[in-house]
């Protein structure tokens, strides 16, 4: 636990005068001051928001704690700001295997710098399809690259993801996603399993007459990925939405860039200014050691 723990208590000695010989110490730390803690971690990760706030946690009331109010935060534009440097030093963002490539004793890996422009392309395609912040994206998808660009495609637009593994019954899917009305499927014509490929064309078919909400499918070809040999189109029959190929969600030239709620199109503020913050008390009590956690999960 320490070591993952070092450069945090360095920056805490360095930065704000707290001196967490271990990962006890930080924990009880944080417990206690959970705030301070939280605000620590902002600054310490550099989090950056156009518009500033006051405090990490403005009401501590459990349920109801307000956590930074007045900051507005894109998820995929932090996780973007290390891709240069992450690529520069040979890091890539994914390193994808499925059973027939470990059978064949191959490795797909995918940089930062291409996670992010293929997330920028599908950002735009979902644009295209209506999506708009607070939208919601359903997406029924194995554990593949294709899942992890498309949650980035809607964080950067501000839209609701919602993920269901293909193996799950149509039933089921049916009943998590009628919750949340989305007005796009992003679904895999099928998985693999046990060596099995497993051919889902005809429940992507079924879900879209069980989801009146959706107005679009990206159908993301992977029976053939998968080992597949010659898989067939999917046919929607007489549903009227719009069917668009993943292959041409990414290709397209248009590119969005992710935007903060509230400020499109803004840039990053300077880093906000250290905060001083409490010391740790030598003998907190359990009970408010076992509160204050739960508060700090909220």
């Amino acid at each position: 636990m320490d070591v993952n723990t070092v450069g945090l208590r360095e920056w805490l000695r360095r930065e704000r005068g707290l001196d967490l010989a271990d990962y006890e110490g930080l924990r009880r730390w944080s417990v206690e001051h959970v705030g301070d803690f939280w605000q620590a971690l902002w600054d310490y990760f550099a989090i950056e928001s156009p518009t500033p706030h006051a405090r990490a946690l403005g009401d501590p009331r459990m349920p109801g704690a307000r956590w930074f109010e007045g900051a507005r935060v894109n998820f995929a534009a932090q996780v973007g700001r290390h891709a240069a440097a992450s690529d520069a030093a040979g890091a890539p963002a994914l390193v994808f295997r499925n059973e027939r490539l470990q059978r064949e004793g191959r490795t797909v890996e995918i940089s930062w710098q291409q996670l992010l422009d293929q997330a920028a392309a599908v950002a735009a395609t979902l644009e295209s399809l209506g999506v708009v912040p607070g939208d919601r994206v359903a997406a029924y998808l194995p554990s593949i690259p294709e899942a992890l660009i498309g949650f980035l495609a809607c964080a950067s637009l501000g839209a609701v993801w919602s993920l269901c593994a293909p193996d799950m019954g149509v039933a089921t899917v049916r009943d998590r996603f009628r919750q949340i009305d989305p007005v796009v499927l992003i679904a895999a014509d099928g998985t693999v399993y046990g060596g099995k490929v497993v051919d889902r064309r005809a429940a992507v078919v079924e879900l879209l007459g069980e989801l009146p909400s959706v107005r679009a499918l990206v159908l993301v070809s992977y029976l053939e990925v998968a080992g597949a040999e010659a898989p067939q189109p999917v046919d929607t029959g007489r549903w009227a939405g719009r069917v668009l190929a993943w292959s041409e969600a990414v290709s397209g030239a248009a590119r969005t860039l992710p935007r903060t709620p509230g400020r499109p199109g803004s840039t990053s503020p300077p880093r906000p200014a250290a905060r001083p913050c409490a010391p740790p008390a030598r003998s907190p009590t359990a009970a408010r050691s076992s509160s204050s956690r739960r508060a700090s999960k909220a």
